[in-house]
């Protein structure tokens, strides 16, 4: 069973546990135009007007025009492809009679990832329902695609794996290369080169990938490098992640610069990244099926604070999959009706993210993570020390 044929079957398992009668995807030119989601259901693009029925007795139904059909069905994807010809309307109308359905869902949101349906396909749409007479109810597919986007299936935690070790060997190598004198842009470059070498690709814009930074440094989140240069006794940290095989890492990971004489890294930040540990801890323990994804982000926070440091200015997690941030519930601050109050389940994978900001620099600690039915087990591999530059 290949990726497409894995993500298929949980999608009929989906909607049957969501109790509603039929999840409709409707795309077409869809190189030009994509549905999020589309990339999780099909190897192949769409060129025409294309439907995909996926119903409540666990049953997936392309509906596709001759141009497409045959591809469609090479793919051994959908348990049927129906060619409607030159007419998609009546093909349509057909469909619709045929599987009866009283609820629909479709592929609107305020999560981007499950917001594909264009505003231009829902008002046509409401007049083909409308001529066929349709009145049943409609309703968002959001916790359907949710769950479809979260629960990983074996192929993509192989994938997610393998993007995780790149990303890791790549952050590795950069501890030989940083030294004195060394700028944001060059480590950049360091790192980008090394991305071409291996024939992996950018887990987010080229230009920011990796986030690169030295010293006091008051930029959040993503962001391009600068000009600042790595001098003695700096504290470094790159945001940094790579695609492999269309999925995705997102990893955090500390170096600091020993001064003249020095020969490890002060005490004193050896504390604080076993304090940042201890926060992050506390998270993680949360981190369960069953959960909001409020609760690890919270006991997160309160864990730095008890320690005496200010809470981290982000969440503590995002899923990881398809993208570096793959929609979904998330580790977050609580926010009624927000992606932060959505339940963790098993099978998800997420980052666990908390930064300290210090006298000379920021320890950033990210990782990744797969929830079990026992709790979270990380795909990489923690750091358990800063990692020494210029020895």
């Amino acid at each position: 069973m290949n990726l497409y044929q894995e993500k298929m079957r949980q999608a009929c398992q989906i909607v049957q546990e969501e109790g509603v009668d039929v999840w409709l995807i409707i795309a077409r030119e869809t190189v030009m135009n994509n549905d999020p989601v589309l990339q999780l259901i099909s190897p192949v693009d769409f060129g025409g007007m294309t439907c995909v029925f996926i119903t409540k007795d666990g049953q997936s139904i392309a509906l596709a025009s001759q141009l497409d059909h045959l591809g469609l069905e090479q793919t051994e994807t959908y348990d049927e492809v129906v060619d409607y010809g030159l007419d998609f309307e009546a093909g349509f109308f057909a469909m619709m009679e045929r599987l009866a359905p009283h609820t629909v869902a479709l592929n609107y949101s305020r999560d981007v990832a499950a917001d594909g349906l264009t505003h231009g396909m829902y008002l046509y749409l409401m007049e083909l329902f409308q001529k066929c007479g349709f009145d049943g109810q409609i309703v968002s597919a959001e916790h359907i695609i949710g769950k479809l986007r979260g629960r990983k299936t074996p192929e993509e935690i192989r994938r997610i794996r393998e993007a995780t070790k790149m990303t890791e060997k790549i952050l590795r190598e950069v501890t030989g290369f940083i030294k004195e004198g060394v700028s944001q842009k060059d480590i950049y470059d360091f790192c980008q080169q090394r991305i071409a070498y291996y024939g992996v690709e950018d887990a987010w814009d080229h230009a920011q990938n990796p986030g690169v930074f030295i010293g006091p440094n008051p930029v959040i989140g993503h962001a391009g490098p600068g000009d600042r240069k790595a001098e003695k006794g700096d504290l470094i940290n790159l945001d940094f992640g790579v695609k492999v095989e269309g999925y995705y890492s997102d990893i955090q990971r500390t170096y600091y610069l020993l001064k003249d004489g020095e020969t490890d890294v002060p005490q004193v930040y050896k504390d604080h990244l076993a304090n940042l540990h201890r926060a992050i801890d506390k998270g993680v323990a949360l981190m369960k099926p069953g959960n909001q994804g409020w609760q690890p982000d919270r006991a997160a926070r309160d864990g730095l604070i008890e320690q005496g440091y200010p809470e981290f200015k982000y969440s503590f997690g995002h899923q990881v999959g398809r993208a570096a941030h793959d929609g979904g519930v998330s580790m977050a601050r609580r926010k009624p009706g927000g992606a932060s109050e959505g339940i963790l389940e098993e099978g998800l994978v997420l980052t666990v993210d908390a930064n300290l900001y210090l006298d000379r620099g920021r320890i950033g600690q990210e990782d990744v993570a797969y929830l079990t039915k026992d709790g979270a087990e990380f795909i990489s591999e923690r750091q358990d020390a800063i990692w020494i530059c210029g020895a």
